[in-house]
């Protein structure tokens, strides 16, 4: 977890322990039931094999961790997918779990497998070699549907490609449409503040506002800087709401990587008359829907009673 903070850079190398998991957990049935291995070997060597696959998948896991912690804003989808994340380090670590529950299971272990290849490319793909958008999202879900495919697809040809077919189907959907739910890594959010105006240098919001007042409306302007890596473009935008209803979605806001304090993305919005308790929400997501981060304001206090003359009414 601390390299994982430190040195993103080495996540190439998930890859690699990827592939050698995958390849060794195809390969385990046809090694076990050669006719050249001893029975009284065949037990050890699988428990040899199964060990190496929990050393490089906890190793990856753990790795993972930090990486998406930092990019997570914790809605309800990305608190599930950080604790599957946890739970599948949990699960390579803990031998029972592994060796007894998860391998015995093929679509157990497939699904296991493609999750941690899900999190893995999706994260490689813009840190390692700045391929973000689209292509991180299709590279990722397909080569995960590929893992899980090929755990549960039938060994014998009176299946034929059926079941497979419609099972990779359906696990491809399931990753592209879950991909709000998944923190934006290597993407987060440095900044955000909402305020009545920009500064003069127009890098930030004159003065940010920590509340609103009620009984007061008007424009609003809204700077957040995001991070994201050295040589990374990607596309983030605005998206305003009050008390749940949409007010605003900004256009697609290009942002470049390698700046240490962020790369600053601006907005704003008019709001009307504000009642106490309601809250005005900015989120800053990407293209394809993920969120980076959000800011919340909430109205306080009365409105200021309208002085109304010759039975005029406010407006």
């Amino acid at each position: 977890m601390i390299v994982g903070r430190d040195r993103p850079e080495l996540l190439r190398w998930g890859l690699a322990s990827i592939g050698a998991v995958w390849g060794s957990s195809l390969a385990l049935p046809a090694f076990l039931s050669a006719r050249w291995l001893a029975a009284e070997r065949k037990e050890p060597a699988r428990r040899l094999v199964l060990w190496a696959q929990k050393w490089l998948l906890q190793g990856l896991a753990f790795f993972l961790l930090p990486l998406y912690h930092r990019s997570a804003a914790y809605t309800p989808g990305q608190t599930a997918f950080m604790a599957l994340l946890a739970a599948a380090a949990l699960a390579a670590t803990i031998d029972v779990v592994y060796d007894d529950v998860v391998t015995p299971r093929r679509p157990l272990h497939g699904t296991l497998l493609a999750f941690i290849t899900f999190a893995t490319v999706n994260v490689a793909l813009p840190m390692v070699w700045r391929t973000g958008g689209l292509w991180s999202l299709g590279a990722s879900g397909l080569l995960a549907t590929a893992v899980f495919v090929s755990f549960v697809a039938s060994s014998g040809s009176d299946r034929g490609l059926g079941r497979p077919a419609v099972v990779g189907a359906l696990f491809l959907a399931l990753v592209t449409l879950g991909r709000p739910a998944v923190p934006p890594a290597p993407l987060r959010l440095v900044s955000a503040h909402v305020g009545r105006s920009l500064a003069p240098n127009g890098l930030d919001v004159a003065s940010p506002l920590p509340s609103l007042p009620a009984g007061t409306g008007g424009p609003l302007v809204a700077v957040a800087a995001v991070f994201a890596p050295a040589g990374l473009d990607e596309g983030v935008r605005h998206v305003w709401s009050l008390n749940g209803r949409p007010l605003l979605r900004s256009r697609v806001i290009g942002i470049t990587g390698g700046r240490k304090d962020g790369f600053r993305s601006r907005s704003g919005v008019t709001v009307g008359r504000l009642a106490a308790g309601q809250r005005l929400r900015l989120d800053v997501e990407t293209a394809h829907g993920q969120l980076v981060g959000r800011v919340e304001l909430v109205v306080t206090g009365a409105a200021p009673r309208d002085r109304t003359s010759s039975g005029a009414q406010p407006l």
